[in-house]
């Protein structure tokens, strides 16, 4: 159990952060690795806090870059967030922590034990999935310091004995390859690459993520436009377009603007400048 004591590396995958700088200077961020039994379902564990006391409240705005799931529990809510296919505020007021889990990629379904379609965008309650965590344990979990509510999470996790499934691994590699590979931009692209029928890529990814492979395909390509814009002083907005294969520059501001709800000039112009 002690590997979930030994923190990762500072924080600073900004995928699906729609302003990386302006999260890493308003909450703390910090995750942790799973013991070995718990490493084939959780990504990490993390631990989120901020301290905002006298001050506005901030709003994080996010994507979901992966279609993750994330066991979470606070003061105010305890939950499963399932994956989220549009955008989404977090709002950080006062002084406040929350203690949390992240699902690899399809692996809510070890513990769910059925079907996650139907279940993208929703919060799940804690109960629906852990029913033996009641009130009087989430109160002792959060009296506690942040690397023994961990310890106590971990402990929740492992309870539930979850066993190692082929599928679980299938989803990750399908999902690894997309990112990795740009010529994989379509559900036959991916069905050939791992010589399955795009009906069993559709069907998998209905079954264990709870979202169509193809709203994977989309995001990435917006989220790459999202980096080329912040890593650019001057973004050339047609070449943008062009490099992620749409037919102009109009239809790309379009498209941005309908998954994260401003257009490419607006999000550059509100990003926060990263501290030097």
């Amino acid at each position: 159990m002690g590997t979930v004591l030994q923190k990762s590396a500072d924080y600073q995958d900004s995928a699906g952060h729609l302003d990386p700088a302006g999260f890493q200077e308003h909450v703390v961020f910090q995750r942790f690795p799973p013991p070995a039994s718990l490493a084939p379902f959780i990504e990490h564990f993390w631990v989120i806090r901020w301290d905002r006391a006298g001050q506005q409240p901030y709003i994080s705005e996010q994507v979901m870059h992966r279609p993750y799931a994330d066991v979470y529990i606070s003061k105010e809510e305890c939950g499963i967030q399932c994956t989220f296919r549009g955008r989404r505020g977090y709002r950080a007021e006062g002084l406040g922590r929350i203690i949390g889990a992240r699902f690899r990629p399809g692996a809510l379904h070890a513990f769910w034990h059925g079907s996650l379609a139907g279940l993208q965008d929703k919060t799940l309650e804690i109960q629906q999935v852990f029913p033996e965590v009641d009130n009087s344990q989430i109160e002792q979990l959060l009296a506690l310091d942040d690397q023994a509510a961990l310890i106590r999470l971990a402990a929740i996790l492992q309870a539930r004995d979850p066993r190692p499934d082929p599928n679980i691994e299938s989803v990750n590699e399908i999902i690894a390859a997309i990112e990795a590979d740009e010529s994989i931009q379509t559900v036959k692209a991916a069905a050939r690459k791992f010589q399955r029928s795009e009906r069993w890529i559709q069907q998998l990814f209905q079954e264990y993520v709870g979202t169509g492979i193809k709203w994977l395909l989309q995001r990435n390509k917006f989220l790459e436009a999202a980096r080329h814009i912040r890593e650019s002083d001057k973004p050339d907005w047609a070449a943008i377009a062009y490099d992620l294969g749409y037919s102009s520059q109009q239809h790309f501001i379009t498209e941005f603007k309908r998954v994260l709800g401003k257009t490419p000039v607006q999000y550059k112009k509100e990003l926060t400048a990263p501290q030097r």
